[in-house]
This record gives structure tokens, C-alpha cells and sequence, in this order.
């Protein structure tokens, strides 16, 4: 008996990865394999029973400023604990998070669109106003696209939203 021919060929072979490997077999993020550059490879070698030796001409060293420049500069990567956002920040912080099912986020990106859609139907809100203060623009009802009785019914209904937030 033989094998079949599908057997045989190189597409059925799967693809060789580091677990399929022997123990010299790393692929890693394949930047070991960066044409002629200096201490490209791995930086070590196996030394057998699960011990690595590290071969300090092959590690990689990274070149950065000083530390007291990174200390005294304005620019960090984390963000202080005592640092407290402003209301309005902390709103479109919580626009930018995904909008997860049962959570209030879903019902505070509705509030968002509605409230742009409010903006470009021509009401006028900043964020110091008050929900009394919204004014309407001098618009006709054509160019706006809707009836006066429905701008006045957006108004109610977005000025009550705005004050049960």
C-alpha cells in the first residue's frame, strides 16, 4: 500500500511554526532578519535542559536621552493621579469608549447624536448655556427642511434632556 497522492503534496503540509519546531526553531517578529544589520538574531543560544545563555555581543541596545532630560520634561506618558477632567471632558471620554450592551454609554452617544442633530437643525448650544437659554436660529422652514411646530418640539424635548443630565 502507498500513500495518496494528496498526502504527498506540499499543500496539505501545515505551516511551520515555533511550536512545531525543533528548539532552535524561533521565528519571533522576524526582526532578526533585517538585511546586514548589526546584532540582528537572536541574542542568545539554547544551552539544553531549558537553560538560555545570553552572548552579550548579540544583545540589542537601544540609545535614548538621558534620564534627567526625560525627568524634567513636559511631555509624559502617564497622566497624573490628581489630574481631574472637566465635565465636558470626561463626556467625550466616555464618546470614545465602545458602546458595550446595558451600559449607560449606549444612551449617552444617543444624547451626543441627537444633540448634534439639534445643532445642525439650528439650535444653538454651548456648553456654559443653560437648558432655558437655547435660542433658535432665524431660519425659514425651508431652508431648515422642517416645520416650525417640530423645531419647537426638537427645542422642548432636547432643553428637558439637557436638564435631567
Amino acid at each position: 500500500m502507498h500513500p495518496t497522492v494528496a498526502c504527498l503534496s506540499k499543500a496539505s503540509r501545515r505551516a511551520l511554526t515555533p511550536k512545531r519546531g525543533s528548539k532552535h526553531f524561533y521565528k519571533g517578529t522576524r526582526q532578526a532578519q533585517l538585511p546586514g544589520g548589526h546584532r540582528t538574531g537572536a541574542p542568545g543560544e539554547f544551552m539544553g535542559r531549558g537553560r538560555y545563555r545570553l552572548i552579550d555581543e548579540k544583545v540589542r541596545v537601544f540609545v535614548g536621552p538621558p534620564a534627567d532630560e526625560i525627568n524634567n520634561s513636559e511631555l509624559k506618558p502617564y497622566v497624573h493621579t490628581g489630574v481631574r477632567l472637566s465635565a465636558e471632558q470626561r463626556r467625550d471620554q466616555m464618546y470614545l469608549m465602545p458602546v458595550l450592551p446595558g451600559t449607560k454609554v449606549k444612551q449617552w452617544r444617543y444624547l451626543r447624536e441627537k444633540e448634534e442633530r439639534a445643532v445642525r437643525m439650528g439650535l444653538v448650544v454651548s456648553s456654559g448655556e443653560k437648558a432655558e437659554e437655547i435660542e433658535v436660529k432665524e431660519e425659514s422652514p425651508s431652508q431648515v427642511g422642517r416645520s416650525p411646530s417640530v423645531m419647537e418640539w426638537l427645542k422642548s424635548s432636547f432643553a428637558s434632556e439637557r436638564v435631567s443630565r
